[in-house]
């Protein structure tokens, strides 16, 4: 990021700060004002005190022009005041914000220092630490009971999230632009966790976190924060953002921020990544049509195993996956290869993002239409997700049907199935299935470590022994019996007639030509 020429706005939330607002602006470092690159926006969120209109006197009589002063309609809040400065900074094109409270609590002499830190780190989350220190945090007046709660919080955030923060709760504090474009801050609270909130975005999305030590200070301004149930606030959001990263909620706030939506799965033993690899390297598979393949983790597993991988999606994996890939949507495109081409054929959890998974099924069976007299079909490896698993049925029952960002309930999945459904459907489609199995909760992809295979090894048993329970997913193996156009192709003239003759090889022409349509090999 080139921080040469970036634009700086300093946004001040004040709420009846009238006894504060103009010493804040008093102890700023008179470099900043009537400097083109920083600007200084004050929301005053509906206060019933004079504040704006005495900061409105005093910066006349200074004869400073960066400082604009607003008041909201209704009160909105500490994070709602917060919506409007960074939607403000979005849109009028700064590159950072800093938060400063208009209450005089956090040293604004100390502005200069974040812009400096953040031109020099190139961060996205810049962050003005009181808990670098007991005894700091202690000399400048904080309570006893407000430094232990802060660290207790702090300790069950870190243990969550993984930040490694020294404090969470600090209201001194600046984005960048580039980071705020990136989340919906906007869904947030409109309350005093809204800081906390937009943290854990910043965490979801991978973003550069530095903190600074600042002083802290408590003086004569009125702490407006509702102490029990801030920390209720946090320990919920905090919660619900690591389900949310383990699938298990859904988010609104996180939803589609993180770039891990589909993870490698090949390393975790129990998982239908690693199952379906060993089945193929079981039946000798030399070459594998992977449709949907994402971002290519089974195919380069495939790869390692000596196989050839022709991979179908809608988006190119990355150039670190060197199979032959063919763009196509599944959808909507035709099958753009014939699967007899191959000997076997992956579905690992495709079906379930289709509208018409039957007719998709059925195309498939078509698409082989030169299959020869004789020649084995190929071997097909489905896997989608069981509905009427154990924490689904649970959650049923207590009323709950929550999606998530991946897992069973992926917000993404158009069609469900239990087992039986889904092997009421193959069957249905002209699927013979030759082997089945439950696939228990990927633990060892989503929690890792000892814990992660212990959880791994107890739910794969699990699966095993009663898989439409206790299966997170099913995974099938089957063949496709000989579709209709196939059976056309392969009709046997005993005694025919010659209209009967004619009309046959014009559909036998029909179906080559529309065997061999190609989508291009990117």
């Amino acid at each position: 990021m080139n921080t040469t020429g970036s634009r700086v706005l300093v946004f001040v939330v004040a709420y009846e700060a009238e006894r504060h607002l103009c010493q804040v602006f008093n102890r700023i470092s008179r470099d900043l004002f009537n400097r083109p690159d920083v600007q200084f926006l004050v929301s005053d969120d509906c206060s019933s005190d004079q504040g704006p209109g005495r900061l409105k006197e005093w910066l006349l009589e200074a004869g400073i022009e960066n400082v604009s002063v607003v008041r909201t309609p209704a009160n909105q809040g500490y994070g709602g005041n917060q919506k409007i400065g960074f939607r403000y900074a979005v849109e009028a094109g700064f590159d950072l914000v800093i938060l400063l409270h208009g209450d005089g609590q956090y040293a604004p002499e100390l502005l200069g220092k974040f812009i400096e830190t953040w031109k020099e780190t190139q961060c996205d989350v810049l962050l003005g630490t009181r808990m670098h220190s007991f005894q700091s945090a202690r000399k400048g007046g904080m309570p006893l009971y407000k430094y232990l709660g802060n660290r207790s919080l702090t300790v069950f955030q870190n243990a969550l999230t993984g930040l490694g923060l020294s404090e969470y709760h600090t209201g001194y504090r600046a984005y960048s632009a580039r980071l705020l474009r990136q989340i919906p801050f906007e869904l947030n609270a409109d309350v005093f966790h809204f800081d906390t909130e937009i943290l854990l975005q910043a965490a979801h999305v991978h973003a550069k976190f530095v903190e600074i030590p600042i002083p802290t200070h408590y003086g004569d301004e009125i702490c407006r924060v509702p102490g029990l149930r801030y920390a209720w606030d946090v320990v919920k959001a905090t919660l619900q953002y690591r389900l949310h990263g383990w699938g298990m909620v859904c988010s609104p706030r996180l939803r589609n921020l993180g770039n891990n939506r589909y993870q490698d799965k090949t390393h975790a033993p129990w998982s239908s990544h690693s199952v379906a690899l060993s089945l193929l390297q079981k039946h000798k598979v030399r070459s594998v049509l992977d449709l949907g393949c994402g971002p290519g983790h089974v195919a380069r597993g495939c790869m390692d195993l000596g196989m050839s991988v022709t991979g179908v999606d809608c988006q190119r994996p990355p150039a670190e996956v060197p199979l032959r890939f063919i763009e196509a949507d599944l959808e909507r495109d035709a099958i753009p290869e014939a699967p007899s081409s191959y000997d076997a054929v992956l579905l690992l959890d495709v079906i379930e993002h289709l509208a018409e998974p039957e007719q998709f099924l059925l195309n498939l069976r078509h698409a082989d239409s030169g299959l020869k007299p004789g020649q084995p079909a190929p071997m097909f490896v489905i896997s989608t997700p069981n509905v009427a698993f154990l924490a689904i049925r649970l959650n049923l029952l207590l009323g709950r049907f929550n999606y998530a960002e991946r897992g069973i309930l992926d917000i993404t999945h158009k069609r469900l199935f239990t087992r039986k459904a889904l092997f009421r459907l193959l069957k249905d489609c002209g699927y013979r299935i030759e082997y089945s199995r439950g696939i228990g909760v990927p633990f060892e992809a989503v929690v890792g470590g000892w814990m992660g295979r212990i959880l791994g090894s107890l739910a794969s048993a699990g699966a095993w022994l009663w898989p439409s329970l206790l299966g997170f997913q099913t995974l099938v193996v089957c063949r496709p019996t000989p579709g209709v156009r196939t059976l056309i192709n392969q009709l046997e003239n005993v005694h025919t007639t010659p209209e009967f003759s004619q009309q046959v090889m014009a559909l036998r022409t029909a179906i080559q030509r529309d065997a061999n349509v190609e989508v291009s090999a990117v």
